[in-house]
């Protein structure tokens, strides 16, 4: 049986039995795990067939500008998300945690994150595997313009918005040959009482 989590698709119409069951048999995600990989994927591919048509319009510096630009701005609008969907959201270094989880959950599941540390004053997130946009990157041959990680320029978007002005830091290992990633970051900030 194949799954929705809603009705969503049950406007639609078939022309014959016979679509319709090829169709669903063959192209309705089997599992929410298959529904959200393959939601994400389209999300990073839109992510780097947009940076691959700047790269050929505008060059490999406007690339790199607009990759951090487009993460950033992510950053500023998930943290905004996240403050009004939690009540007594806490502003301190937890929230740069918090608020990128909930991104992790949506946007890149391959990764695994681990919380090392979690405090006001420290916070230490640990993220390990495919990194779905290294791989969009990878496969269309413009990795090479894109500075890593990038979710670092989202983290710094959750910073700002949110006006933690908490220090980042982070330790990165990458293998471009699997497009997987396992970047620590550790998050600072002096809290006063």
């Amino acid at each position: 049986m194949k799954i929705y989590p809603t009705n969503v698709r049950e406007q639609d119409n078939y022309l014959t039995e016979e679509i319709k069951e090829k169709c669903q048999k063959f192209f309705v995600p089997a599992s929410i795990d298959e529904l959200t990989l393959g939601l994400s994927s389209v999300t990073a591919s839109f992510y780097g067939l947009g940076l691959k048509h700047i790269s050929e319009e505008f060059g490999k510096d406007a690339t790199s500008r607009i990759s951090k630009k487009i993460f950033y701005d992510l950053g500023k609008m998930k943290a905004k998300q996240c403050r009004d969907k939690m009540p007594q959201f806490p502003y301190d270094t937890t929230a740069l945690a918090m608020t990128t989880i909930t991104a992790i959950y949506t946007s890149n599941p391959e990764y695994v994150f681990t919380i090392m540390a979690f405090s006001p004053e420290k916070t230490v997130l640990k993220l390990e595997g495919v990194d779905r946009y290294l791989k969009i990157l990878a496969e269309l041959g413009i990795e090479d313009q894109i500075e890593m990680p990038t979710l670092l320029t989202f983290m710094e978007g959750i910073n700002d918005e949110l006006n933690l002005k908490a220090d980042i830091e982070y330790e990165i290992d990458i293998d471009e040959e699997n497009n997987t990633t396992n970047t620590t970051y550790t998050f600072t900030q002096e809290v006063t009482s």
